[in-house]
């Protein structure tokens, strides 16, 4: 099979990376979009089709792949010439021309869609090139783009009907996904596939002997990671006479909320703002902090979670999206209602008064969860029989 993994950018988000890296393993994996920057794959069943950034290196590019597709196939070429046609703009048209050329000319078998938002963008090749379509439901653009763009929820409704598969990252994405069509007998839970550096990281979990609480959250700086919740839950948790620091790992610096908010509350000195880390150095950050704090509004499942749930650090999650999957309250961690920073502090300080030991079964059963539902070759096993079932339909 020749499978083409879509996000738009080349290379993408970690857990798109490593489901290429682990289909490759199998099939031809077919990379389309813009290259952000330069990636070497190691296996050779990895082929990337790039539109180049550069208008004249991409005019030059699309000019051969262009006398390449009229020479392999002059209906196809038609067809697409024909799509191109309903832009308005010359500029719209050439764009379009130049990023939906490559798939047409590398024709996969099976077009993996990792964001729903690109859907009704993408539709046409299966209604016009019969591309078998796959879409992926993993947070934001099932949880929050229809309502904050409506014009969603009657473009989700009018091209879900188009597609073979859907796949979600968690249970509740697929029920929410359904509010915009039947779509519950073609829909697939797997979840997402987590290395095994992970899983040999794992160290169980030992309360410090000081009284400090050192808490720890990870994510880009976006209105729904609620990181507003989580300070105000620390400047409760300093009101109450507790020794305690913030960091958030990925954001640079606070948004202008968010600096006004850690003023206002004056917590400056209780909180850091780390930036962007790698794979491993946030391995390594992971052992340093008592708790994991997810003060989402809206999640798929989040990878932070799972990766510290995976190396054995306890994990304060709100119960939004699908995280209520994998963290059960006092079992593998301590499930919150959003926006509710009072129930973060009675998490926080419940943490505090629980015994050495059962902090390491809970720990240890989290640890136990994600073992058995992520791991990563069980889940790359599960999306291979997702693309073959599609194939035979």
């Amino acid at each position: 099979m020749k499978i083409a993994i879509f996000s738009g950018t080349i290379p993408s988000t970690s857990f798109i990376e490593r489901l290429i890296h682990g289909v490759s393993q199998h099939h031809q994996v077919l990379l389309f979009g813009k290259q952000d920057k330069a990636i070497q794959y190691t296996s050779d069943r990895i082929h990337i089709y790039a539109t180049p950034k550069s208008k004249f290196k991409n005019a030059w590019i699309s000019l051969l792949r262009s006398i390449r597709l009229v020479i392999k196939s002059p209906k196809s070429f038609i067809l697409l010439f024909r799509e191109i046609k309903k832009e308005n703009t010359r500029y719209a048209r050439f764009n379009k021309y130049t990023k939906y050329l490559p798939i047409v000319l590398y024709q996969p078998d099976i077009l993996h869609i990792q964001w729903a938002k690109d859907l009704p963008e993408y539709v046409f090749f299966k209604t016009i090139f019969d591309i078998k379509l796959v879409v992926s439901f993993r947070g934001a653009h099932i949880n929050y783009t229809p309502v904050v763009e409506p014009q969603y929820q009657s473009l989700y409704k009018n091209t879900f009907p188009y597609v073979d598969a859907f796949h979600g990252v968690s249970k509740a994405i697929i029920q929410k996904a359904s509010k915009y069509g039947n779509i519950q007998h073609k829909s697939k839970v797997i979840y997402s596939p987590l290395p095994d550096r992970f899983f040999n990281a794992y160290k169980a979990h030992k309360k410090r002997s000081d009284n400090k609480i050192r808490l720890l959250s990870v994510g880009r700086n976006h209105w729904k990671k609620g990181y507003q919740y989580a300070i105000d839950a620390l400047y409760m948790l300093k009101e109450r006479g507790f020794d305690v620091h913030y960091t958030l790992i990925g954001p640079l610096a606070p948004s202008e909320g968010l600096l006004f908010q850690i003023h206002e509350l004056d917590v400056v000195d209780n909180i850091d703002f780390v930036g962007k880390l790698t794979q491993e150095e946030l391995l390594e950050a992971y052992h340093q902090f008592d708790i994991l704090v997810l003060p989402s509004l809206g999640e798929g499942i989040a990878n932070v979670v799972l990766e510290a749930m995976a190396i054995g650090l306890p994990v304060i999650s709100t119960d939004c999206g699908g995280m209520a999957e994998v963290v059960k309250d006092k079992e593998t961690g301590w499930l919150v209602p959003m926006r509710n920073p009072r129930a973060i502090v009675k998490a926080v300080v419940d943490y505090k008064n629980t015994s050495t030991d059962d902090i390491s079964t809970i720990v240890r059963q989290a640890h136990e969860l994600v073992k058995k539902d992520f791991s990563y070759h069980k889940n790359i096993e599960k999306f291979i029989a997702l693309y073959k079932s599609v194939i035979k339909q």
